[in-house]
């Protein structure tokens, strides 16, 4: 009998490996880091540089190598072979290389196994009709045996009708392994559905759709809400605390019952009221909550979005200060989205409903007595922008500054034109010219009487920061927001060689971080539930209140004063140096 590491298993569908992207799952409990290189062949590896053992999905795809993102170490594809080491440029190439494992993309998914069997067939994905549209309809999480979640689908296939356009008495169903198909007699329609074991009690579902006509978002969102409330047992009985994720999935036809003012953690349904293209990579959404909220909006504030594709992403608010029923972001569609942008643009229209946090700030004006400086680029001038509504609104004294690429990457221009102290947007800057606006900016103001607030891509961010220090500001007045890491310079994940325990004030439970192992990741392994968005320490969704342990930092989170307190920590990137740390939750 061939053992499951011997089987192929789905463990992604073509759409998560766009140009240049790393994708990151598991298959039986083994982390994988899965890319495509520029001639389109599909790598699945060990999600562990060979060098220190740093993940290589947090790393560089350039093309034809993955370059891991703490040493700059590359790897070939196809071998995984080491090829430059930045250390040693004129040597020879180490003879390290990473582990790879056999692979295969057939129609629109990629197939992998953990061990060799036999001659090395490929997997047999024959479409199970003839149908001229083959769609995915994303993937979705269980906290489940791939046996047992294979089992439920199975069992309950009449509840799939919907998305098969059918009724409930004539679903049928055919089951290969970890592959059901589901077809209604006498339709063109057929729902495949791979389950992927991604560890002993965790799997994924993966679905496509055969049709002979175009899917709409309206099927897809059917399919999502029914695999939801189907696993929604599971999730409560598995959860030892009211965790976000079981509210994320619940019912879109019977939303749970919201106070008028729910606390920061809980979720309300909105539904999407207005969208606007402001750049050719931009659009802007106002999001009207269903029920009526109280909405405390200040300038800085972001919410947590839960997207058509399951992913929770967060975006800074643009209200101006007359906006209190409504909430209003911008979105960009990064190249190499993991998901979530590229579910904004493609799913998201007038009149669908998402489900949304309630606003959170992260980002705060300090009080009165000081001038905001205020400096954005690109997509980072969504809370810029709101602060400078602010400001003019009360009466207190601001400067805008905005960087863009040229004229037509102006995000919210009509909101601009309302402001009566600014400079004009500066446009199309290259690298040196953006370094000498800056510095003549920063260094053209009294740093005693300046507070400098700036948001955009990371390098701008940084420039700021570094100019602004040399031009005396000191650093509780250099005020910023990432809005994400670029991969070369991100925060590298505290990981230790000898692993430590940690211990679970609430219920006593301890376990060890295994050498390797983030903080998040072990976390997730022994049953606590973290609510966890960017995995950068960037984001602050995963903050985690500390009772003790002496921590190591690798966040850009937490204020310089919070790392100090030693209170709180970013379980996806930090870590713990000594033997034992007690989280509060």
């Amino acid at each position: 009998m061939v053992s499951l590491n011997q089987q192929w298993h789905v463990i992604a569908s073509s759409e998560d490996l766009p140009f240049r992207h790393v994708y990151q799952t598991r298959l039986l409990g083994q982390e994988l880091a899965v890319w495509r290189d520029d001639a389109g062949e599909v790598n699945v590896w060990e999600n562990r540089c060979p060098h220190r053992g740093v993940r290589l999905s947090l790393g560089v795809n350039v093309g034809d190598q993955l370059k891991c993102q703490y040493h700059g170490w590359k790897y070939e594809s196809g071998s995984g072979q080491c090829s430059f080491v930045p250390a040693h440029p004129s040597a020879k190439p180490s003879t390290a290389c990473v582990r790879t494992f056999q692979c295969a993309e057939v129609d629109g998914v990629v197939f992998a196994r953990l061990e060799a069997a036999g001659s090395g067939h490929k997997p047999n994905n024959s479409a199970p009709i003839d149908a001229g549209v083959t769609s995915n309809l994303r993937s979705q999480t269980v906290p489940l045996s791939a046996i047992a979640a294979a089992g439920l689908l199975k069992e309950a296939a009449a509840l799939f009708a919907p998305v098969l356009g059918g009724s409930t008495d004539k679903v049928q169903v055919l089951a290969t392994g970890l592959i059901i198909d589901l077809k209604c007699a006498g339709l063109l329609d057929s729902l495949r559905l791979f389950v992927q074991p991604e560890s002993d009690g965790r799997a994924v579902i993966h679905a496509r759709l055969y049709s002979n006509h175009p899917v709409s978002l309206e099927r897809k969102s059917t399919f999502i809400e029914i695999l939801g409330n189907l696993f929604l047992p599971a999730r409560e009985s598995t959860s030892n605390v009211a965790a976000l994720p079981v509210r994320l999935i619940a019912s879109d036809a019977a939303p749970q019952a919201e106070t008028s003012k729910p606390t920061a953690s809980q979720q309300f349904w909105c539904t999407v009221t207005s969208r606007r293209t402001e750049t050719p990579d931009i659009d802007s959404y106002w999001l009207t909550p269903d029920e009526p909220q109280e909405l405390d909006l200040e300038p800085g504030m972001h919410i947590s979005v839960l997207t058509p594709s399951r992913h929770l992403r967060q975006y800074s608010l643009v209200n101006t200060p007359e906006e209190r029923d409504v909430l209003v972001i911008g979105v960009k569609h990064e190249v190499n989205s993991r998901g979530g942008s590229r579910s904004m643009h493609a799913d998201v229209q007038v009149g669908t409903r998402i489900q949304v946090s309630l606003p959170r700030n992260q980002f705060m004006l300090q009080p009165p007595g000081r001038t905001a400086l205020l400096i954005a680029g690109g997509i980072g001038v969504t809370p810029i922008l709101a602060m400078a509504l602010h400001l003019q609104h009360v009466g207190r004294p601001y400067s805008f500054h905005y960087l863009a690429r040229g004229e037509q990457h102006v995000s919210f221009p009509d909101r601009i034109a309302t402001l009566a102290s600014g400079h004009p947007p500066y446009l199309g800057l290259d690298v040196p010219g953006t370094q000498r606006r800056i510095t003549e900016l920063l260094e053209s103001v009294d740093s005693d009487k300046h507070d400098v607030y700036v948001c955009g891509p990371q390098q701008m961010i940084e420039l700021v920061a570094a100019v602004a220090q040399q031009a005396g500001f000191t650093p509780e007045h250099i005020h910023f927001e990432y809005f994400g890491l670029t991969p070369s310079t991100g925060s590298v994940p505290a990981t230790t060689t000898t692993g430590y325990q940690v211990a679970i004030n609430s219920t006593g439970q301890e376990f060890t971080v295994e050498p390797g192992q983030t903080l998040l990741k072990a976390c997730l392994d022994h049953g606590i539930t973290i609510d966890y968005s960017c995995e950068q320490g960037v984001c602050g969704v995963c903050v985690t209140p500390v009772i003790s342990g002496d921590l190591n930092h690798e966040d850009v989170y937490l204020s310089a004063k919070e790392k100090e307190g030693g209170k709180l920590i970013m379980p996806c990137v930090s870590g713990c140096n000594s033997k034992k740390l007690v989280l509060n939750i």
